[in-house]
């Protein structure tokens, strides 16, 4: 009788040391999830776009760190040959099929947006007879800095409510690095970017007056394009503010929101409102987190 208890006494100390040790095992795979989420978002006010990501570019990004002067040169004579604009190249990131290369327009209009170029991983090197963007990418980035420049007042307007937000209340926005190295969402400022590619008629009569002459004025511009005519709700403009330290506040939200409601002037366009709090994710250059907190379709008509 005593063999038996010694045996069950056994058992039960042995079945509960391994639930033991696997708590433990799961508590350590847990931790190193939490570890490794948290691993993928950095301060926004650090963040200057190291860590950006692209699928499958394992192979083909060292390749495109150490060609960068060569990829300079290709990328910047392809943008003046095909867009007749000047770039500056800042950053290029290896993908599945080459890498994408960031660029920014010199002088006006101004842009970021992005080419691709083929590389050759098995002798590592760059295609430099194979670079190709995506249908409208570089005409909508183009065009959106043709319309800041066309209602440079009502852009303006927009920049002043946006530096008083950021004055009187604990905000943030993007560092300059970060849009350089990472963004390419056409007009773009450290808060907002504009995004008019729903507009294609527009969008098509004013790249080729641009094309047919890259030193266009303003002046020359808003003879060719009514800024009362178009469709308010196809020019989508992202606004976006980081806190500078604490979660998204419901309450800060609602009063730059409502605040901004009130404004007049600004482009007639179609808005969305975010509140991140001050991470983002280094990997996507994104502040989107689900407690992040957002409105859209603000329609600003003129007048309103």
């Amino acid at each position: 009788m005593k063999y038996l208890c010694l045996i069950s006494f056994s058992v039960v100390f042995l079945l509960g040391g391994c639930v033991t040790m696997n708590d433990s095992n799961q508590l350590q795979d847990d931790q190193s999830e939490i570890e490794e989420v948290d691993d993928r978002y950095v301060n926004v006010t650090d963040y200057t776009g190291e860590g950006y990501d692209l699928p499958d570019g394992e192979a083909t990004d060292p390749i495109a760190n150490e060609k960068m002067t060569e990829i300079e040169k290709a990328v910047s004579t392809f943008f003046l040959k095909e867009y007749k604009t000047d770039v500056i190249v800042h950053n290029a990131v290896g993908n599945a099929d080459g890498a994408t290369v960031f660029v920014q327009s010199i002088g006006e209009p101004q842009f970021h947006t992005y080419a691709m170029i083929g590389i050759d991983i098995e002798k590592g090197d760059i295609k430099a007879e194979n670079i190709w963007t995506e249908t409208n990418q570089v005409e909508q980035a183009i065009f959106s800095g043709l319309l800041v420049m066309i209602m440079e007042e009502e852009f303006s307007e927009l920049d002043t409510f946006i530096s008083e937000i950021a004055a009187t209340n604990p905000v943030v926005g993007l560092r300059e690095e970060a849009i350089n190295n990472v963004k390419a969402t056409a007009y773009t400022t450290p808060y907002y970017f504009v995004q008019p590619l729903a507009l294609r008629d527009e969008m098509t009569q004013m790249t080729s007056l641009y094309f047919d002459n890259p030193n266009i004025s303003a002046d020359e511009l808003r003879q060719h394009f009514n800024k009362e005519s178009y469709e308010a709700e196809k020019l989508i403009i992202s606004i976006s503010f980081f806190m500078e330290e604490n979660e998204p506040d419901q309450a800060l939200f609602d009063n730059i929101v409502d605040s901004f409601k009130d404004v007049e002037g600004v482009p007639r366009a179609n808005y969305t409102l975010s509140l991140h709090d001050n991470k983002i994710n280094k990997q996507s250059a994104s502040g989107d987190q689900n407690n992040s907190l957002e409105i859209s379709d603000i329609i600003k008509r003129r007048g309103d």
